[in-house]
């Protein structure tokens, strides 16, 4: 008994050990422009991988453009896009943050963003059909993560991504 004990002991020790050693191997924060950037690609991977549910996840129920679309209506978009390609490649070019009132809450970004069904690369873009726009969508945080609430687009051009 008093062996299992022991044991007992030292298995509770070196959990509490391992716990302490992991929270201390957290490293430094991450910052707001790393996080901001991980959300957009995570955001490009759920397009090409046809996951539209986790790419709305990312717009805010109360979005806002400057056409009067909404949320359904952006995903009916999406949707949209997705059936005319039998696959997706995505390069998104971040052309700016700008973040707002000095803080982390809210972000104005500008995006140079091609779609085309084969994979190219961006010097490919002269040569191939692929759509290009140009996109300045407002991040703003919310329990945590980033959700667009603005978001203007335009046609793009080849030179844009340069």
């Amino acid at each position: 008994m008093t062996k299992f004990l022991s044991q007992m002991i030292q298995c509770c020790f070196f959990a509490v050990f391992i716990a302490l050693l992991l929270t201390g191997c957290g490293g430094p924060t991450v910052d707001k422009n790393t996080r901001l950037v991980e959300r957009i690609k995570s955001m490009e991977a759920a397009v090409e991988n046809r996951h539209v549910d986790d790419f709305m996840a990312a717009i805010s129920d109360a979005v806002e453009t400057e056409r009067g679309w909404g949320k359904k209506d952006i995903e009916r978009m999406l949707r949209l896009q997705l059936m005319r390609r039998s696959s997706v490649h995505i390069h998104p070019q971040l052309k700016s943050i700008d973040w707002r009132h000095d803080g982390e809450e809210e972000a104005e970004v500008k995006l140079a963003v091609a779609m085309a069904a084969t994979a190219f690369s961006l010097e490919d873009l002269a040569r191939i059909n692929a759509d290009l726009m140009l996109f300045t969508v407002t991040f703003r945080q919310h329990n945590g993560e980033y959700k667009i609430t603005q978001a203007r687009w335009q046609r793009a051009r080849p030179l844009d991504f340069l």
